[in-house]
């Protein structure tokens, strides 16, 4: 019996097996267009509020409990949704970027909302809520600043449905943040950025 109880204890010692979830990520994005940026950008960062600093991926039942933020069980990003975005976002300015450079303005992002609400049973969609600042090379000077809300319908009421319908809101956002830096540019607000 003694070898009997050692081989039970052993086995509990064992690693259990991965949990049975999916992970998603934004999956290939539009390009954001042929527009060029007319001011560098030497580094971009996205902040995340600290409810938004894990994996999971949040929902929120508007009608029902809209105070409670809960999280999937079955399904997780790839990475934080900042850590996301953020890879995202470089991707459109360096897409719109004419050259590389070492000057250039901050552009730091604070990211406060990135979940699915459900507004019922059947409907839900993509709500994603940011703060975008533009600050000077070398004293982070704040130069301009805007807010940005995307909300898109999700196709489906359940985890996959909220990943396409945030798949469309991070697009939207990064075309809306391209616009917002080509607008400074021709007031002449990124003229403050060097060149």
């Amino acid at each position: 019996t003694a070898l009997g109880v050692l081989a039970l204890s052993a086995c509990s010692v064992l690693p259990k097996g991965a949990p049975n979830f999916s992970l998603h990520d934004f999956g290939p994005l539009e390009p954001a267009g042929s527009r060029t940026l007319a001011f560098p950008i030497r580094n971009l960062e996205v902040v995340p509020a600290p409810w938004l600093a894990s994996t999971a991926m949040q929902y929120r039942l508007a009608s029902t409990q809209e105070t409670r933020r809960q999280a999937f069980l079955q399904s997780r990003w790839a990475a934080q949704p900042g850590q996301l975005l953020e890879v995202s976002m470089k991707r459109s300015v360096r897409a719109n970027v004419t050259s590389v450079t070492v000057t250039g303005c901050r552009l730091r992002v604070d990211l406060d909302e990135f979940l699915q609400v459900f507004d019922s049973e059947s409907a839900s969609r993509g709500v994603i809520e940011a703060r975008a600042a533009l600050l000077t090379p070398r004293t982070d000077q704040l130069l301009a600043a805007k807010s940005f809300s995307v909300s898109h319908p999700a196709p489906s009421a359940d985890a996959v449905g909220g990943v396409v319908a945030l798949r469309q809101g991070v697009q939207q956002l990064n075309d809306e943040l391209i616009a917002w830096l080509d607008a400074l540019a021709l007031s002449g607000v990124g003229a403050r950025c060097g060149n």
